[in-house]
């Protein structure tokens, strides 16, 4: 059996977006949240659906584990609530032999240059609040999108990996996009 991982950013303090995208996910070995975790845009405010300590507390008694990157909108009060690091401004990790780099993605240009220089698999972002999986050269970008406030003409998305590959999906668990390994 292969692992799964879910993908996640910019929830912005929406306990309604995590728990939908927990429940779209299934079963999941790993989350990777790509930053803006748990506060909330001035000017773009959520309806009432949780709020930072809300999510933080649901965050905090996950049984799986999450790896976070700090967003531009993270500030220390935000990790102080969080048992999770928040790693900045980038993460590696090995996942199913395939080498990860995750950052928020507010400078991209960096990351991308990061990501193709050492040869990841993978480089995971968020910050633009709109889903994409484009892949150059043996690389693969992934944007989940926003949880909570997307932008552009997609909804609200996440996506999930696995032995097959990367799965762009609506919170409504539409199919946006895939790419295989």
């Amino acid at each position: 059996m292969t692992g799964r991982m879910g993908v996640i950013a910019d929830t912005h303090g929406d306990v309604e977006a995590w728990e939908t995208a927990v429940r779209l996910w299934g079963p999941v070995d790993l989350v990777v949240h790509a930053g803006d975790v748990l506060k909330g845009w001035k000017s773009r405010p959520l309806p009432c659906r949780g709020g930072r300590k809300a999510l933080a507390e649901i965050l905090n008694a996950s049984r799986t584990p999450i790896l976070v990157t700090r967003g531009n909108c993270d500030g220390e009060e935000d990790e102080s609530l969080l048992r999770w690091p928040m790693a900045d401004p980038f993460l590696f990790l090995w996942w199913e032999g395939r080498l990860v780099l995750a950052g928020h993605g507010t400078d991209f240009s960096e990351i991308r240059e990061k990501g193709l220089a050492c040869g990841a698999h993978l480089v995971i972002t968020g910050h633009t609040h709109v889903g994409s999986l484009v892949r150059e050269r043996d690389t693969i970008f992934l944007n989940p999108g926003s949880a909570s406030l997307p932008m552009g003409r997609d909804p609200a998305s996440v996506a999930l990996l696995d032995g097959e590959g990367i799965r762009l999906l609506t919170l409504e668990n539409d199919l946006l996009h895939f790419e295989a390994w």
